[in-house]
């Protein structure tokens, strides 16, 4: 009768250390990802590849501790931008002004791309006008022109 007993709680032990079992890499490193290294390397805190980094290794424990108690990734990630800050956003939330990260560049791609042919076209009308308007009429020319013969005679 004892063996049975023995067996399963031993089966139950199993059960109980898988479902606690390690996070594994893969997921940890995906987590990683959304949280910018502050230790000055540019890298995510998941591919750091700093020896003894001050930021990633506290970080990735803290990580691995929420994910190992049943959190999901949002809410991991949401204690660590608490924490730390939002200057470990890799990329901007998706609401309020955090928004302006996301539309900013592509309301400037737009707006540089219809200020150019604005420019160029101003440019060239400028260029046309300056070619008309510098010409110099001919009794002017003509002017100078007997000036210039007159002051060679006299050097002559």
């Amino acid at each position: 009768m004892r063996r049975p007993a023995t067996s399963i709680l031993a089966l139950l032990l199993l059960a109980s250390w898988t479902v606690h079992a390690a996070v594994p890499y893969e997921r940890l490193r995906k987590v990683g990802d959304r949280v910018a290294c502050q230790c000055s390397c540019r890298y995510t805190v998941g591919s750091c590849n700093m020896i003894r980094c001050h930021f990633r290794d506290p970080v990735l424990r803290q990580i691995e501790a929420g994910l190992e108690a049943g959190q999901s990734d949002d809410e991991v990630l949401e204690q660590i931008y608490a924490e730390f800050g939002s200057e470990t956003r890799v990329e901007p939330r998706d609401e309020g002004f955090e928004m302006v990260g996301w539309i900013a560049p592509f309301v400037a791609l737009l707006a540089g791309l219809t200020a150019i042919p604005w420019v160029v076209r101003r440019w060239s009308a400028g260029s046309k006008a300056r070619s008309r308007g510098d010409s110099v009429p001919d009794d002017v020319v003509d002017r100078y022109r007997a000036k210039i013969e007159d002051d060679l005679e006299d050097f002559e």
